[in-house]
């Protein structure tokens, strides 16, 4: 068998496990009924939607010619990955701010073309905007500087 789509191909697997990862966790909540939902009926239903669009990808990716799966550069998804841990690991000790700082400059590294100062003026700035939306407008408890 021949998958003449690769990407929609992909997608639609992609679909499918992450619908029958959300259906799975539903289960170890109480269904309900249409009448009366329970907290696991919603995401159950989801999670149906979800691998029935993935089924509606991959199926006709055998068939149809699409585009093949482009190639993806590891780099820019490791440092991504990275720079988030970097932000878990560093608010608790840093402070938001700091943190915000730290995640904006460890996710520059995967734009080579990113200038230091670039990457700095976009922290800087993201680090602004961060507290004006989460502590100040949305009004959350964090820990906006390091405890001494």
């Amino acid at each position: 068998m021949r998958i003449r789509s690769q990407s929609d191909f992909v997608c639609g697997l992609l679909f499918i496990a992450l619908g029958i990862a959300v259906a799975a966790i539903a289960t170890q909540y109480r269904l309900g009924t249409a009448a009366r939902m329970g907290p696991g009926y919603f995401p159950m239903l989801l999670g149906a939607l979800l691998a029935f669009l993935g089924l509606t990808l991959a199926v006709p990716a055998l068939t149809v010619e699409g585009a093949k799966l482009p190639h993806m550069p590891l780099r820019p998804l490791l440092v991504v990955l990275l720079s988030i841990a970097a932000f878990g690991v560093t608010l608790q000790y840093l402070g938001f701010v700091l943190a915000v700082v730290v995640l904006v400059m460890v996710a520059s590294v995967a734009a080579p073309e990113l200038r230091l100062w670039e990457a700095a003026a976009i922290a800087v700035f993201m680090a602004v905007f961060s507290v004006v939306v989460f502590a100040k407008l949305l009004g959350l408890p964090l820990t906006l500087w390091p405890s001494l």
